[in-house]
Parts: C-alpha cells; structure tokens; sequence
C-alpha cells in the first residue's frame, strides 16, 4: 500500500492554524498531515500510534533517549530568538516547530495542545489519550528512514531460526 499524505498549504503566516479540523482529518483518516510554507514542508501531524511504532523501530540500536540540545547549544537551522516573532512580538504560527517554551496547554475543540519538554515536538489528546503529535518534517524523515532501515534488518527468533533451516537445506555454492 502507498503511503499517504494531506498537504496543507500555509502562504499567509497571520492566519491561525486549524488544529482542530487537521487533527480530527488526522485521527479519522490515520494519514499524516504535512504543514508547508511556500510548497517547503516545515512540520508533520502524524497519528500518536504511528509516531510510537517509528520510535520503536528508529530507537532499536539507541536505547537511550536522543539527546536534547543544552541551553548554551544552537542547533544546525536554528533562528536566534526574536527572529521568528512578526508585528508586536507575536510569534507566527506557520506550522514551523521552532523551540516553543513550555506553557499552559492550549485547547483547540475537543484536543488539548501539549508541547513538549523538548521544546520542538506537539502533542494533541483528546479525552486524556495522546492522538496525534506534530514533529519537525526533517525529523519526522529521519524517523521514517531510521525505522524502514531498521525494521528491514530485524527478524524475531522464531522467523529467525526459520531462517536458519531454510539456510542449512541450500546446497553449497556452486553446486547444483
């Protein structure tokens, strides 16, 4: 089956996002919803069980948690504060997951907006359950490739020891 996506296209920065209707489009299709600015995606909605099934998998050879950059640190593509603020210090809301400070939940209809303590990943619950995070599209790419590498390479011991066997039958190379 082919995956796929909704685009969402964002040309004007002062215009709030619909979190509401895209997480609801989200949590009824199971389809990731892909925020762009000028046709670059900038961030991903995916649905919460996606997102744990891709860190499962991305996570496999790092049972660590990925590091998060210290205060002093600035990340590869990171504006210096302020630069993503518009007209009266409001920041723009383009769908971009720059580093948010940690504040009340915000309520969109029936989902409650919780950022992250990392300051860069959102997730949406309704009734108390997690249904939807947004993610940075570069990492939400990285995700995808990490966990379609790593899965590839994963086989349980029962598929394992099939393996094996189905090994140990073949004939030698070059022998027919």
């Amino acid at each position: 089956m082919e995956d796929v996506k909704i685009v969402v296209e964002r040309r004007y920065a002062p215009d709030p996002i619909d979190y509401e209707r895209l997480v609801s489009l989200v949590e009824s299709t199971g389809e990731r919803v892909v925020l762009t600015d000028t046709e670059v995606p900038v961030s991903v909605l995916l649905p919460a069980g996606v997102v744990a099934e891709l860190e499962h998998w991305a996570r496999t050879d790092h049972p660590a948690p990925a590091p998060v950059a210290e205060e002093g640190e600035e990340e590869e593509g990171e504006e210096e504060e302020g630069e993503e603020e518009g007209a009266g210090g409001v920041a723009w809301d383009v769908g971009r997951l720059g580093v948010e400070p940690l504040a009340r939940p915000l309520e969109y209809g029936p989902y409650t907006r919780y950022v992250r303590a990392d300051g860069k990943r959102v997730s949406f619950a309704r009734g108390g359950a997690v249904v939807a995070v947004q993610l940075a599209a570069a990492e939400a790419d990285w995700l995808a490739d990490q966990a379609k590498y790593r899965r590839q390479g994963f086989m349980d011991p029962k598929q394992a020891a099939a393996f094996e066997e189905f090994l140990a039958r073949q004939p030698p190379v070059g022998e027919q």
